[in-house]
């Protein structure tokens, strides 16, 4: 959507994929980045902010065959869980911290997905579509190791906290009021959905029409 959106208003993009938070950290320190995205709409970061252009919708990822239905919050207590960076915070468990048998906050989510495929962890919290995603290439690049395809399998996610939306900032006031004209344009178009649907429908075993209306 971020490319889509930046190339039809004229823009060429370089993306520098960084692990969740070290992404706010090059944004505000190395002269070559312009922008940066998942920012959390609230959140403050020096620069000019865009309006949400996405929402995340995080949940827990867990083995439904090894766990009893995950509905609340309420439903984590006892269990050992990951997270991604500054998780605890984002999704409003400062308080429960206690509850959980333990609770990792990680940066790299494929470290994530490999600690649930392999029993690590009971649940990963994180949004649905990337802990999907990044399963279904971890399987991929096991050459589909049965074990690891037996347990994707039984893999369910269940939406237990609000949707988080994200915006965009930019050092340069210009491209970020380029970005919501241009964004907003090809959402009204139907391209935005488009987009959108085409990564959500591929994962719809796992995310079992749960993930933002999907």
């Amino acid at each position: 959507m971020v490319d889509r959106t930046l190339s039809a208003c004229g823009y060429q993009v370089n993306f520098i994929i960084q692990p969740f938070g070290r992404h706010w950290w090059s944004f505000k320190y190395l002269e070559r980045v312009d922008g940066v995205m998942t920012v959390p709409l609230g959140y403050f970061m020096p620069g000019f902010s865009t309006s949400a252009y996405i929402w995340y919708q995080n949940g827990a990822f867990y083995d439904a065959s090894e766990l009893a239905p995950i509905e609340t919050v309420d439903d984590l207590h006892g269990l050992n869980v990951v997270t991604f960076q500054d998780g605890p915070e984002i999704l409003g468990l400062e308080d429960k911290l206690e509850e959980f048998e333990s609770i990792l906050a990680i940066a790299d989510q494929t470290i994530h997905s490999r600690l649930l495929l392999k029993g690590r962890v009971d649940a990963i919290l994180a949004d649905g579509l990337i802990v999907a995603e990044v399963n279904q290439r971890i399987v991929e690049a096991s050459e589909y190791n049965s074990r690891l395809v037996s347990k994707l399998a039984r893999l369910e996610f269940s939406p237990i906290f609000v949707p988080t939306p994200y915006k965009m900032v930019y050092k340069d006031p210009a491209l970020a009021y380029a970005f919501d004209r241009c964004f907003d344009q090809l959402f009204m178009e139907g391209v935005i959905t488009k987009i959108s649907d085409r990564y959500t429908y591929k994962h719809r075993d796992q995310l079992r029409h749960r993930y933002l209306g999907q």
